[in-house]
This record gives C-alpha cells, sequence and structure tokens, in this order.
C-alpha cells in the first residue's frame, strides 16, 4: 500500500507539473509559500496565509486554488481573485485553507486571457511543531530512527551547529526520512518520524517538526542562556557558546514560528537534572518557569508548551539507571501552575525500561514507544482544548520607477523596527539601479522576523528601446489599415497614436514611434518611427450589359490602372477586364483592384463588390455587329461562342469585297474600323471553322 500511496503523490504532481505551461509559467512566480511549507491551523481546523511572488508581464488579475495532493488529504477550492490590482511586479493575497495536503496554483490573467501560471506541488495546511529539551528529544545521530512512511511528515533544512546568532536563511522544507537531520539542531528522524506518521494518520494533516533540542543540557543551562549568562555543560564542565542553548529555540520562534505559526513546543528534558545535577523540584520548576516566560517576553507571543516527565538516566558512579521524583515533581509543578500555557505530556520514565545505555530511547523499537507515549498525549483533548499561534501575515509591498527612469523605489509599510534587504540596504524604503531579486526581513519590536515579498528586476532598469516590426515606410489599404508589432520583452506598450499593446492597428497616414512600460513603470526611449501611407478607398463598381454578349465594369476614378475581378455567383470568372464575354446566364458582380507601389513593396487594394446584376444570354444570334447604323468608325463584332481562325468580309451591294479583317481567336468583344469606308450598306459575311454567317449593316 505504501509504494501506490508514493506512486500516486509523485503521479498528481507531475501529472499536473505538466498541465502548466512552460512558457507561460516563467511570466509568472511563486515566491512564499515554497513547496512542503506546512501553515499551523487555528482552532476552527483552518489556516489564513499569504501568497506572494513576481510577475515580469503585464497582467491585471492574480487568482488561486488549491488541489490535493491525493483526493481526500483536503478539500479542493476553485478558483478564486488572489489579487485583483497587482502592481510593481509583485502580487500578494492571502487564502483561508481547511487543513490539508495541496497542490497550490496561482495564474495571472490579463483581460481574462491567461499570462503566466505557476504551481507550488506540495504545500500544508496542519500541525506545527517546536521540539526542545535534550538527548531524548534531539535524537543521537549513530542511532537515526525510522523515517516517517507518509509523505505529509516535514522537517526545515537548517543545520546550525555552527551556533550562529545571525538570522537564519529563508526556510526550505523536506520530507522526514530515516536520514534527515531536523534544523536547527536535530540529529536524525528519531521517534519523531513515527509521531508524524502517528498524527498524520490521525489527524489527516501534514505535519512538521522544528528541532531545537540540545544533547546533554539541564534546564539550569537553559534558564541561564536564556537570561543572557555564560552557562556550563554540567559532564566537561566547557562553556556552551554565547547565549546557546536558547537561542535556537529563540530564533526558530522568532522566524519560524512567526512566519508558520505552531502549535506547541514539546519539551522533553530532565535525564541531566536527575545526575548528575540532583536539581531539586523547586530550581526544576524556577528554571523551566523562567525559560517558558522569557521566550514569551522575547518573542511576545504565548506558546504552549508540552511537557513530557522525564528523569531516567544512567548513574555513571554507580552504573545503574535512575530516576528523580524531585525533577518530576518540578515538571508537575509547572503543569499545575494556573494560568500557565501547558500541557501535559507523557511519562517516559517507566517506558523501555532496561534501555541499552540505561538513558535513551535509542533503538527502532524505543523509537516507536516513545513515539506512540507521545501520540497518546497529544489526543483529541489537546488538540481541542490547546490554541496555537496562528501565520502572520506578510505585509505589501510597492515599488516605483524613478523619475530618469534608471531606478526603482521599493517600499514596505512602517511599523517594524528594522529592514534588512537582500541588496544589503536597510530602511522601509530602498532604491534599486540593477538586475536581481530584492527581498527584506522585517522585525517587529519583539525581534519576529517576517520575509517580505520579493521584487524582480530581469533586466536593466531602463527598458531596451523597442523595434517597429516591420519599420520604414509601409502603406495599408483604406479598408484594412496596417497593424505595427513592437520587439522586446514583456513590456506594456504604448504608441504615438495613443494605441497600447504589442500590435498596434493603424488606420490613417502618418509617422508612427512606440515606447516600452516594464512593470515598474519605467519608460524607454521613443523606437525609431515607421510611416505608413494608406491608399484612398476604391469606389464600387458599376456593372451594366456592355453588348449582346458582355458586361462591362466602371468606376468613378481615373488613372488607377486598375483590373476587375469577375465573379457568377460564387464562381470567379476570367480575365480580369473592365469588359467580360458572357457566355452563360446568371448574375454577375464585380470588384475594382488596382496596385499601389511604394518603393519596392507593392500592395493590391480592392473596392467592394458591385451590386448584382441579373443577365440572361440571346439565344437569336450567334453573332451580333454593332452599333449599326453604324456612325463613329468602328464596328464592334461579338460572338455567343468561342471561334478560332476567323474571317470578316465587308462587301458592297454589288458583290466587291472591300475590306477583310481576321482573327486567330475571337473569344471576347473586338473591333473593326470602318472610317475609311464610305457611307452606305454593306454585307458582312463571317467565316470560322464550322460557321458562314452573313449580316448587313450601315455605314453613315
Amino acid at each position: 500500500m505504501q509504494h501506490r500511496s508514493t506512486f500516486n503523490v509523485f503521479f498528481s504532481v507531475w501529472l499536473l507539473a505538466m498541465l502548466v505551461p512552460l512558457a507561460a509559467s516563467a511570466q509568472i512566480k511563486i515566491a512564499s509559500p515554497t513547496d512542503r511549507s506546512v501553515y499551523q491551523r487555528d482552532v476552527t481546523g483552518l489556516a489564513t496565509f499569504s501568497i506572494t511572488g513576481t510577475f515580469s508581464q503585464p497582467i491585471d488579475k492574480v487568482e488561486v486554488r488549491a488541489v490535493p495532493v491525493i483526493p481526500g488529504q483536503g478539500i479542493s477550492t476553485n478558483w478564486a481573485v488572489l489579487d485583483s490590482s497587482p502592481k510593481g511586479g509583485v502580487f500578494l493575497g492571502t487564502l483561508r485553507l481547511q487543513g490539508g495536503w495541496y497542490t497550490l496554483e496561482v495564474r495571472g490573467t490579463l483581460n481574462n486571457t491567461e499570462v503566466g501560471r505557476d504551481v507550488v506541488p506540495r504545500m500544508g495546511v496542519g500541525e506545527v511543531f517546536v521540539l526542545a529539551g535534550q538527548s531524548n528529544a534531539q535524537g543521537l545521530r549513530d542511532h537515526p530512527g525510522p523515517g516517517a512512511a507518509d509523505d505529509r511528515v516535514n522537517y526545515i533544512v537548517y543545520d546550525n551547529t555552527v551556533n550562529s546568532l545571525f538570522d537564519p536563511p529563508a526556510p526550505t522544507f523536506a520530507h522526514l526520512n530515516a536520514t534527515a537531520n531536523p534544523g536547527p539542531r536535530g540529529q536524525t528522524a528519531w521517534a519523531w518520524g513515527v509521531l508524524g506518521d502517528l498524527l498524520a494518520k490521525k489527524l489527516n494533516v501534514p505535519i512538521l517538526f522544528i528541532n531545537t533540542a540540545w544533547e546533554g543540557t539541564s534546564s539550569r543551562n537553559w534558564a541561564e542562556s536564556a537570561n543572557g549568562q555564560t552557562t556550563n555543560n554540567e559532564y566537561g564542565g566547557f562553556p556552551y557558546p554565547a547565549q546557546m542553548p536558547y537561542a535556537n529555540l529563540l530564533i526558530s520562534t522568532r522566524h519560524y514560528v512567526h512566519q508558520l505559526g505552531v502549535r506547541a513546543i514539546l519539551w522533553m528534558q530532565g535525564e541531566t537534572d536527575t545526575y548528575p545535577l540532583n536539581t531539586s523540584a523547586r530550581a526544576y520548576q524556577e528554571n523551566l518557569q523562567f525559560l517558558i516566560n522569557k521566550l514569551s517576553s522575547d518573542t511576545g507571543k504565548r506558546i504552549n508548551w508540552v511537557i513530557a516527565r522525564t528523569s531516567r538516566t544512567q548513574n555513571d558512579n554507580q552504573r545503574t539507571s535512575v530516576t528523580s521524583a524531585a525533577v518530576i515533581e518540578g515538571q508537575n509543578a509547572v503543569l499545575n501552575t494556573p494560568f500557565n500555557s501547558t500541557y501535559p505530556g507523557p511519562e517516559t520514565d517507566n517506558a523501555y525500561v532496561p534501555r541499552p545505555d540505561g538513558v535513551h530511547f535509542q533503538t527502532n523499537e524505543g523509537q516507536r514507544i516513545l513515539a506512540n507515549l507521545w501520540d497518546a498525549s497529544l489526543n483529541i483533548n489537546f488538540f481541542s482544548t490547546i490554541t496555537p499561534v496562528n501565520p502572520a501575515l506578510l505585509p505589501a509591498l510597492t515599488s516605483a520607477c524613478g523619475t530618469n527612469n534608471q531606478s526603482i523605489s521599493l517600499t514596505l509599510p512602517a511599523g517594524y523596527s528594522s529592514y534588512n534587504w537582500s541588496s544589503g540596504q536597510s530602511g522601509r524604503t530602498i532604491t534599486v539601479t540593477t538586475p536581481g531579486t530584492y527581498r527584506a526581513v522585517l522585525k517587529d519590536a519583539n525581534g519576529n522576523a517576517l520575509i517580505g515579498p520579493s521584487v524582480s528586476v530581469e533586466s536593466s532598469v531602463k527598458p531596451a528601446t523597442p523595434t517597429i516590426v516591420p519599420g520604414g515606410q509601409q502603406q495599408a489599404c483604406a479598408d484594412a489599415g496596417f497593424t505595427f508589432s513592437a520587439s522586446g520583452g514583456p513590456d506594456l506598450f504604448t504608441w504615438s497614436n495613443g494605441a497600447v499593446g504589442r500590435a498596434a492597428t493603424v488606420m490613417q497616414s502618418g509617422t508612427y514611434t512606440v515606447k516600452a512600460q516594464n512593470v515598474f513603470g519605467c519608460v524607454s526611449d521613443n523606437s525609431a518611427a515607421a510611416t505608413l501611407t494608406v491608399r484612398p478607398a476604391i469606389s464600387k463598381p458599376v456593372v451594366e450589359p456592355s453588348g449582346p454578349f458582355s458586361l462591362g465594369a466602371s468606376i468613378t476614378e481615373t488613372g488607377l490602372n486598375e483590373k476587375y475581378e469577375w465573379r457568377r455567383g460564387d464562381v470567379r470568372l476570367e480575365p480580369e477586364t473592365k469588359i467580360i464575354k458572357v457566355v452563360e446566364s446568371g448574375t454577375y458582380a464585380a470588384r475594382a483592384k488596382t496596385v499601389f507601389t511604394l518603393g519596392t513593396n507593392n500592395l493590391t487594394c480592392y473596392s467592394a463588390f458591385s451590386d448584382p446584376i441579373t443577365y440572361a444570354l440571346s439565344e437569336d444570334d450567334a453573332i451580333v455587329m454593332f452599333p449599326n447604323p453604324n456612325r463613329d468608325g468602328l464596328v464592334a463584332i461579338e460572338t455567343r461562342e468561342d471561334l478560332t481562325n476567323v474571317e470578316v468580309f465587308f462587301y458592297t451591294m454589288r458583290g466587291e469585297v472591300i475590306k477583310t479583317e481576321r482573327f486567330g481567336l475571337l473569344n471576347q468583344r473586338q473591333t473593326i474600323d470602318v472610317s475609311t469606308l464610305p457611307n452606305g450598306m454593306y454585307i458582312v459575311r463571317v467565316k470560322a471553322s464550322g460557321l458562314d454567317i452573313t449580316k448587313r449593316i450601315v455605314i453613315d
């Protein structure tokens, strides 16, 4: 069953990733949450958390949805508006989500068209725990416990064995497998992998562990370091690094807990207080109570502590495993203090006895026993009683271009005690001039830190000057206009005629330029100019009968050297002449077309089609000569059928041939010059293959 579950997880993540358009996803990027992050749910079982990221192409809306990684591990949401007016390359919004393990999708749109999309494959709303105490909480490196089988059990990847007091890096998360070192101090999965599985199954939500425990520490070490004092190891006498072990707990609370929320601190410590210290009940109570109060005072947070009753250790002198009633009494005294933010954890002294070294749950069996003890304590009553600390929401970040288009101003809200940017700058407002990703860590008066929204400047602050394509001199027909395009990055383009967008369709003659504006509002120089000549519209032709077997078309304009495109119904006809021979009855129309030349650029423009004319072909004559009588000296001849090797003879009334004309092909109107013939009546004989017709004509 586990193999099938793991396959389902990775298949669903892979499938969703494949569905995201790769080209589009580059335009929008989620910065927070990150993969495998877990936010603490509230008393209603939901969490409200911030979603932020960057975009490099103009968008006017960002939407979000969540889909369970595996059906049943959460409740899907429909697409909902995350940021209704994203500006300055940054989007920010909140989502309220039921406990579960989700794939989170974000998409940016412009005019309801998707521009970009990004995905967090796995993130959750569930239970966050901080671990504190000594080695039975930290784990032993030489005895790694079973890793979590459930994909939903996670830890923070951060190794602070160098004992840094500086801000930790932005958290990254991983599955709590057997080789994990849960940050900032944990050495192995220990019992926490098994406990994570038990809780994930019981609660059906993801689990996150933050391990601040430190082997060999006493309650006095924790209290003294919390009080700013130097404190010494009880076994070797050496001093702990400055502010340690408390510093890891404080830093984790100020950074991780503040950002993610937490259900409780799981405290398992007391072995060193049993031996060699032999701590009294009162001293233990005072040390632990001081630690609880100090963390609350230093962070301004009331965090619940789940206190294990633990004291069993090895008496090195007597070589026996011993317990301390006084230590247990001190732990119970803290639990019984009125108005304390504490809850009873497991009683571990009589479990897994004897232990291999007298102290530790160092075998897989022992770790499973310990995990089950913790699971029994973290029961339904616990989750219905203990009020968690909720995640803090991220502040808005605004950006604006400098007046010289050479810099960007980034501003965060007032009210924080410090602003430290990834660029090394400080203050709520900084000015940036170079490409990079800029992000600030903001701290409140208690030192609690948030990693604010990020801004990505992908290229020079001032956009590159765009190019108009095609450039130079262009021409367009009056009814179509011309479309210019701007080359360059994913910027907003503004044209000199007021058009906005990468492409601009122009309907008027003129000179045009374009400039680019990036998401920060910085504007490029104007492009080189492109010119457009819009040709005048061509009037609709008039089609009329032109002869017994022809139609003619004409327009009002002159000098266009136009041609005509003829149609009979939907059938296109040839040739493209002003007069066309009609060989079938039908409905005819024509449109004019002419070619305009601008440099080496030829452009064909068309008129509208003429009003249709219905033409009924006469069946009376195969050949017609007109006008008759003829007074202009030109006789037109048309034939119903195409003829070849045509001879035309003009005879006087006395039978003499006075004029002869020959046509190799007679397929359209032809004219014969009769201006030299005397006035009178003539007999015209037309001969062709299979044809011999005689006509009379009067020349006047």
